[in-house]
């Protein structure tokens, strides 16, 4: 048996590598191609390519730290935003959309399962595709941790049948609104009234304009105190494998009820995704090249039923319901993306006014996500 240049006790070396790799998955968003092929996904292929070069291990205990240490940190910096009578008072017609697709996602997966085998983790993959859908990776990461699923190759086809679904899926919402006979069934304020982002609404890819240094330690003090009520209320609970969910929720109610003082913390947004990235980086890192290849077209078609399932619920009752095209195309956007599709869809289509309200149900989704697919999991065990 080869062994790796670097080996599963050399822990710093392998963090250099994780966060290199991150750093790599920003970099290359900083240009169209990146952004296009995603940097999450070009970060995870440099991943698997250094583990199945013999380069890094495909087991360390680096990897468990992050599992159990980053990953708990970084829910609650990307959930300081998820103001919940903010989010209802302010996304309007949108959240109503947004909930809608999130219930058809759920529909979706179920329509999934039923229809395609997935394997003795059956159960799992359906609660992380369900969480990723409704919010994102930040879910992504909540549901495989609180199940239990940490198949490092099992997770990687995942995230790239995620990413792949995705893109292709955003690539159709940008086409939706253009199509002439679906302007014609929905209504179309939102698009009448659209124009083009200026750049004062263009913000730098991953830069933070004002970073206050204490509000960012701030920041991250609070997500390890609210990380350690989680375990701590957890373990009192005799549930400590949903320590995270508790810390969501723990999260969820100091978002809600302080705003005011967590509108004084600083970056914490980018220091969750900086975590979220390393985490990425470390399932990439676990993947074994072989099976990835064997499992990931079943998990691509999945991911494919579930988006048409969504599609297909959303707008229909969408049209039921009277919902602006825009709403419809931002709060499928914002399901499937995540809240950081808000903008890039807003900006394309000139949809300023449903850039706040698409960022803010894309929060919800972070709130909700978990959750949500943590019970599609228990459900189908």
């Amino acid at each position: 048996m080869t062994l790796p240049l670097i080996g599963p006790d050399q822990d710093f070396a392998l963090w250099a590598v994780l966060i290199a790799l991150a750093a790599f998955g920003f970099w290359c968003e900083r240009f169209p191609w990146g952004r296009k092929y995603s940097g999450v996904m070009l970060l995870m292929t440099a991943a698997i390519v250094l583990a199945n070069l013999k380069i890094i291990p495909t087991s360390a205990p680096t990897y468990d730290v992050v599992w159990n240490y980053l990953v708990p940190i970084a829910i609650p910096l990307l959930l300081f935003q998820a103001d919940l009578k903010r989010i209802v008072q302010e996304s309007g017609p949108t959240l109503l959309a947004f909930v809608i697709g999130s219930a058809a996602v759920v529909v979706g997966t179920f329509v999934g399962v039923s229809l395609l085998d997935l394997g003795p983790d059956e159960a799992e993959l359906a609660g992380i595709f369900t969480g990723t859908y409704i919010g994102g990776s930040l879910n992504f990461a909540a549901v495989a941790q609180a199940s239990g699923m940490q198949d490092g190759s099992m997770l990687a086809a995942a995230v790239a049948a995620d990413n792949v679904v995705t893109n292709l899926h955003f690539l159709l919402i940008i086409l939706l609104p253009g199509i002439a006979w679906m302007a014609k069934i929905y209504p179309t304020h939102h698009m009448d009234n659209a124009e083009q982002f200026s750049s004062e609404y263009r913000v730098s890819v991953h830069r933070i304009a004002d970073l206050d240094i204490a509000g960012l330690l701030a920041a991250l003090a609070l997500a390890f105190v609210l990380a350690a009520l989680g375990k701590l209320l957890a373990e009192i609970a005799t549930v400590p494998q949903f320590a995270i969910l508790v810390t969501t929720a723990l999260t969820l109610m100091v978002a809600t009820f302080a705003p005011r003082q967590i509108s004084k913390l600083s970056g914490h947004s980018e220091a969750g995704n900086v975590l979220m990235f390393i985490f990425l980086a470390s399932i990439g890192a676990t993947a074994d090249v072989w099976q990835l290849i064997d499992i990931g077209p079943v998990l691509f078609v999945f991911a494919a039923i579930i988006i048409i399932v969504h599609l297909s619920i959303l707008f229909s009752l969408g049209k039921v319901l009277k919902l602006d095209l825009a709403e419809l195309a931002m709060a499928s956007a914002v399901c499937i993306g995540g809240p950081s599709s808000a903008a890039a869809l807003a900006s394309a289509k000139g949809w300023h006014n449903l850039l706040i309200p698409g960022v803010l149900a894309g929060s919800f989704g972070y709130a909700i996500g978990s959750f949500i697919g943590i019970t599609v999991v228990e459900w189908l065990r």
